[in-house]
């Protein structure tokens, strides 16, 4: 078994990738991200999900660092808060004092206790000593299926120790599910294959999430957004709730456990995990890896704050609970952000215990303060994959963002439920079009392969209309969405209507010009005049 010879240690080495201030970009320490996170603009993650990931392991920090007494109200917690964002920037000291109590846990090769990994982890049996890197890189596939990945497989013999390190945190959030390699260690393991509890998950914690987050000015400003203190006068952090580099080094088993709170799920050690480095110690030449702390997701918005929720009576039936168990509501890939924005931020019939955390946070935390210090901008940002296989390899990923103002987080807002009807009317209006499309086809006489709903083409084309007109309609809504007034509310979505049936108008009109078809020739009771006709009274009861 390799001995550890190689020494990197997270607090003081570069391995963060960020965007400054002033548009440079670089690495920085745990340390360094934390004592300047005022300075720096965003973590640059190079892949979906890898923002996230390292937001989550610097907010466990700040969870950890700021810890507060379970005695305290929501006035005391939330004036911490402003007093924190008042201040703007952590303080240095505090974060030193901290740090100091963690000599070797955040080295990627400490012989007792290596950030995020179990030491002198090994497989079973003698058939390999370690896995290729490429094991554990999400973005890399198996080398059969190599031709569609953008990064050459030749050199991927060895990891540089920082990016090594990116790749160990992306793997603890988001590793694929499927068969895996069991370890010395694991007594679960069958026929030499290590496989997750059944009923639970499978994927990485943040596999299941819809990785919602609020991004502010600046790193500092978005770790706040993010520190969820209480929600529904309930503190959020509860005492005993550790991240890895607090606890005890969890043996190489697979451990099926409950979270403790927030920051455990921060800091979910969904895999045991053990880098090998080179001999030189200047790299990581193979990796480790099998099923470590597993949970059922069901039921975690006590502690999961970055992802919306919605009742499941499968898992219902599934765990046999007596009331209908919330699910973290995965992202959907194929959909831009805004399109979802009714989900997140409605309040409608008890919505509230729908929404992520972090946007009920923000609405708690109003109510208690001024209106004239909420007049700032923050982005959501939606960060996540999807899997396909069983959850066996990843599929696609998303990173989308909508920019608005803060105050159109209060769900009680009149605003807010004035900008999400006109969203909501979006799928009934370009509906509207997918069916002036079908009526232009009968129009010419091929109206039955198009309103054939088990015709793989028919279904094709209609997602093509659909595809189109989202893609026009994008750029107005997300600028509309940005520039929500404080006034004159009514009129503003009145002029939005006016815009994006202008839109739909138009893509309407661009479909006829492209067929070359005349507007007043009738075929089964339909002509293109008619359709428009019938498109317009349509847009303006769903737009009006």
């Amino acid at each position: 078994m390799d001995q550890p010879t190689a020494h990197f240690d997270l607090l003081r080495e570069p391995w963060i990738p960020v965007e400054r201030l002033d548009g440079t970009t670089g690495s920085l320490s745990i340390r360094e991200a934390l004592v300047g996170a005022h300075r720096v603009r965003r973590i640059a993650g190079e892949i979906p999900g890898e923002s996230l990931a390292l937001l989550r392991l610097l907010l466990a920090f700040v969870y950890r660092i700021y810890a507060l007494p379970e005695e305290w109200g929501e006035r005391a917690r939330a004036g911490l808060w402003e007093e924190l964002r008042t201040s703007g920037s952590f303080d240095e000291d505090r974060i030193d004092a901290y740090l100091a109590e963690f000599s070797g846990e955040f080295d990627l090769f400490d012989a007792k206790h290596p950030f995020y990994q179990v030491p002198g982890l090994a497989y079973m049996g003698s058939a390999k000593e370690f896995d290729p890197v490429s094991e554990f890189m999400l973005d890399v596939p198996k080398p059969e299926k190599f031709l569609f990945s953008m990064r050459g497989f030749r050199h991927l013999d060895t990891l540089p120790l920082d990016l090594a390190a990116r790749y160990l945190v992306i793997a603890q959030a988001y590793d694929v599910a499927g068969i895996k390699s069991p370890v010395v260690g694991n007594t679960s393991a069958k026929s030499g294959k290590a496989y997750a509890p059944k009923g639970a998950l499978g994927t990485g914690w943040c596999g299941a999430l819809g990785g919602i987050y609020l991004e502010g000015g600046s790193l500092f400003e978005t770790l706040l957004l993010n520190w969820v203190l209480f929600l529904k006068n309930v503190p959020v952090a509860v005492s005993g709730d550790l991240p890895p580099w607090e606890r005890d080094v969890p043996s190489p088993d697979t451990c099926q456990r409950e979270p403790t709170g927030p920051v455990d799920l921060l800091t979910w050690q969904s895999r045991r995990m053990r880098l090998v480095p080179t001999e030189d110690g200047r790299a990581v030449r193979g990796v480790i890896i099998s099923y470590g702390d597993v949970l059922v997701p069901a039921n975690r918005q006590r502690f999961e704050m970055m992802t919306g929720w919605r009742e499941s009576q499968q898992q219902k039936k599934k765990l046999g609970t007596a009331t209908v168990p919330l699910m973290p509501v995965a992202p959907d890939t194929a959909r831009a952000l805004w399109r979802g924005l009714p989900g997140l931020l409605s309040v409608a019939d008890g919505h509230d215990r729908l929404r992520p955390g972090v946007i009920n946070w923000m609405d708690e935390l109003q109510d208690m303060q001024s209106a004239d210090d909420w007049r700032l901008s923050v982005r959501i940002v939606c960060q996540g994959l999807s899997y396909g296989t069983q959850s066996s390899v990843v599929d696609d990923a998303m990173e989308d963002s909508v920019d608005l103002r803060a105050a159109l987080l209060r769900g009680d807002s009149e605003a807010v439920s004035e900008m999400l009807d006109v969203i909501e009317k979006t799928d009934k209006a370009v509906n509207h079009l997918i069916q002036f499309v079908q009526n232009v086809e009968r129009s010419q006489g091929d109206w039955r392969r198009y309103e054939s709903y088990s015709d793989a083409a028919a279904s094709a084309s209609r997602e093509d209309v659909r595809e189109r007109a989202y893609d026009a309609l994008d750029g107005l809504y997300r600028s509309r969405i940005a520039s929500f007034p404080d006034a004159g509310v009514l009129e503003y979505c009145a002029s939005w209507r006016s815009d994006a049936r202008s839109i739909i108008g138009r893509l309407a009109r661009e479909y006829v010009s492209e067929r070359h078809v005349s507007f007043f020739s009738e075929r089964n009771g339909v002509s293109v005049g008619k359709a428009l006709i019938w498109l317009n009274g349509a847009l303006a009861k769903t737009l009006p």
